[in-house]
């Protein structure tokens, strides 16, 4: 742009400018000619010397006129030189203190100087374009210290219009501060400074309401409400002084209170046996506090009422399994309990008392499911010792005494003989092992007792035959064959 301009305004002189160096060029080049051959007419000045006396008017002439162009030259270099030192300060105006000036925006608080600075910059372009560079170097001069005096006066006017802004929000004083920063926004819309003054200055209303609210919840003597108001405020202006420090200070306080009543609650559980509750309250309180005393305090109330709940709990589960005679279940749960409580007496107690009636139970069952077992003298006998310690601990369990009523029935139709009506062929004899003999019969009714018997039959020439019969009890007859009818 600069380039563009100095050409508009250099097209003038430019013509002016060339011949003056053509000029220099021919001279400089015939003054070194003139030295390069000067040896030679020193040579021969003996040899001259009638032509130099025929010619002296003429020498004068000549250096004349070399010194005439060696003064032209000077001027020449001189104007060039200042024509350099005019467009370096024109461009570096240009590049600095103008966009510093754009920036300033003369047109809201100064429009008179930016005139003025429009007006002296074409002057110095057009004292440039007549090739009037001193002219143009004091121009310039001129410019460039009104350019610095307006961008001092700006920084001196925003410099005390935000300080205004910032004294009047400090007071509190909206109204002032927004005229203020308004004044200094026009001087320096992008400072970020000014920006976050005015930011603070736009919720200020809003703050000023909050912090009513607060001050009235104070009054109160109502934290929570003072602390929502507080938290607010903070969120629309976290530079606010000592709002940080008023907020932490009631969270603190708030949160000591919520601890406190949270260990309060624990304790009034445990008074109630509310173990999964206290233990709740624990946690939470916790969270807040981890390592305080009252904590740990509160964990061994909670462990200690805990083990004292839960064996309370067993010992009622026991005896509530017992009074509905499930001692299975009563089994299970002493069996659990007394891995936890392992020096309760109680326990072990229940433990040993459910464990003797589920074999009690277990036993009976045996020999009343397979009654016919009964009639071996060594099960009859391990019945009867049975039945003997069931009646010790018939009073425990109803079902048991209902089992040891069903047993003595069963022993006692052992002894209730059942006929047994046994037919042959009349040829094969039949004994009964371990009974006694049937002999050659076509047919007989014998008496035995209930269980299990071996019929055997024996005929000559013929294998003998084996005929496995149970007797169940309460049967009232019972029939058996046996013949031998295979040859040998």
């Amino acid at each position: 742009m600069l380039e563009e301009k100095l050409k508009q305004a250099s097209e003038s002189s430019a013509k002016q400018s060339k011949r003056m160096l053509l000029m220099f060029v021919v001279v400089a080049f015939f003054a070194i000619a003139v030295m390069m051959v000067m040896p030679y007419f020193d040579s021969k000045i003996s040899e001259l010397a009638p032509l130099q006396q025929s010619t002296p008017q003429k020498q004068p002439s000549v250096d004349q006129s070399v010194a005439d162009r060696s003064s032209e030259n000077q001027s020449d270099a001189n104007q060039s030189e200042l024509r350099q030192q005019m467009m370096a300060r024109l461009q570096a105006y240009e590049q600095e203190l103008e966009p510093a000036i754009a920036a300033a925006n003369l047109k809201l608080w100064n429009p008179g100087k930016e005139i003025e600075l429009s007006a002296l910059k074409q002057e110095v372009i057009a004292a440039f374009g007549m090739a009037d560079y001193s002219s143009a170097l004091k121009k310039i001069t001129r410019l460039e210290l009104l350019a610095q005096h307006v961008l001092t006066e700006r920084e001196s006017r925003f410099s005390s219009e935000l300080s205004m802004a910032k004294e009047a929000l400090k007071q509190d004083h909206y109204d002032e501060g927004k005229l203020h920063i308004q004044k200094a926004l026009r001087l320096k819309q992008t400072d970020p400074e000014a920006l976050a003054i005015e930011e603070q200055l736009e919720v200020l209303p809003e703050l000023l309401a909050l912090l009513k609210q607060a001050d009235i919840a104070r009054i109160e003597n109502n934290r929570q409400k003072e602390y929502a108001a507080l938290v607010k405020a903070f969120e629309i202006a976290p530079r606010r002084e000592g709002l940080e420090q008023r907020r932490d200070q009631l969270s603190e306080q708030m949160k000591e209170i919520r601890f406190s009543n949270l260990i309060n609650r624990a304790l009034l559980n445990l008074n109630k046996k509310q173990i999964k509750s206290a233990r709740s309250n624990y946690n939470k309180a916790k969270v807040l506090y981890g390592n305080r005393s009252e904590l740990r305090i509160l964990n061994d109330a909670i462990i200690k009422a805990s083990v004292a709940v839960d064996l309370e709990q067993a010992i009622a589960a026991g005896k509530q399994a017992i009074a509905q005679d499930e001692w299975s279940k009563a089994q299970r749960v002493y069996t659990g309990a007394l891995q936890r409580h392992p020096e309760d007496k109680s326990i072990r107690d229940g433990l040993q008392l459910a464990t003797k009636l589920v074999s009690l139970q277990a036993a009976m069952a045996d020999y009343i499911n397979r009654s016919e077992r009964l009639s071996s003298q060594n099960i009859h006998s391990a019945a009867q010792d049975t039945l003997i310690q069931a009646r010790v601990f018939a009073s425990y369990s109803q079902s048991l005494s209902r089992q040891i009523t069903a047993l003595k029935g069963l022993l006692a139709k052992l002894n209730v003989k059942i006929p047994v009506f046994v037919t042959s062929d009349n040829k094969t004899f039949i004994l009964v092992r371990g009974v006694g003999k049937v002999g050659l019969t076509p047919g007989r009714e014998i008496q035995l007792k209930p269980g299990e018997y071996t019929f055997e039959g024996i005929r000559k020439g013929y294998k003998s035959k084996l005929v496995q019969v149970r007797l169940p009890i309460g049967h009232s007859s019972f029939k058996v064959e046996v013949v031998c009818d295979e040859p040998i």
